[in-house]
């Protein structure tokens, strides 16, 4: 006969066991959280690039996002000058375009609103850790603190991050 172990013991493994995943579930979160920060320059440029390209291909034309019922949204092409169906090529490409700029400036704006009211401290990490891209050591001697500091500082940056910033980590950016 084989030795089962205790009940508690059982129900204490399966507690440990789950709050692993949910650590390892907040860890995955947090990365992508930073990947965001980090590109953030990045996905402002891509925006401003893609209305060049979009004034290029569409001069005259303005593409517009509409809800309409029984849908979850689609974008409309309408023309000022022409009320004609455009069957060019450019005309997907140009979707195309304001779909990717409407998923960078989501990214943009959750990333401004989330970091608006962060404490001065936070803000200050933001700016060293991911526009500067300093080390977390150069960061302490930058904020005249200890590293241990400045990782107390990441944790409360990431705790209230992944609560305003959750919605991009877990799509499928």
């Amino acid at each position: 006969q084989r030795f089962a172990p205790p009940r508690q013991y059982r129900q204490a493994e399966r507690g440990a066991y789950k709050m692993n995943k949910e650590k390892a579930k907040t860890r995955e979160i947090v990365k992508k959280i930073e990947y965001h920060l980090k590109r953030y320059k990045t996905y402002k440029a891509a925006i401003r690039n893609i209305e060049k390209q979009l004034d290029y291909i569409m001069p005259n034309i303005t593409a517009i996002y509409e809800v309409r019922e029984g849908t979850s949204g689609t974008f409309v092409i309408t023309s000022s000058t022409e009320k004609c169906a455009i069957d060019r090529i450019e005309s997907k490409r140009a979707l195309d375009l304001h779909e990717e700029k409407a998923r960078l400036e989501l990214i943009v704006n959750s990333i401004e609103t989330a970091t608006a009211d962060l404490e001065e401290e936070q803000k200050m990490y933001v700016v060293l850790r991911y526009e500067k891209g300093y080390s977390n050591k150069r960061i302490a001697t930058e904020m005249n603190c200890s590293e241990s500091h400045v990782f107390k500082v990441r944790k409360e940056l990431m705790d209230n991050l992944i609560i305003s910033l959750s919605h991009i980590a877990t799509e499928s950016f």
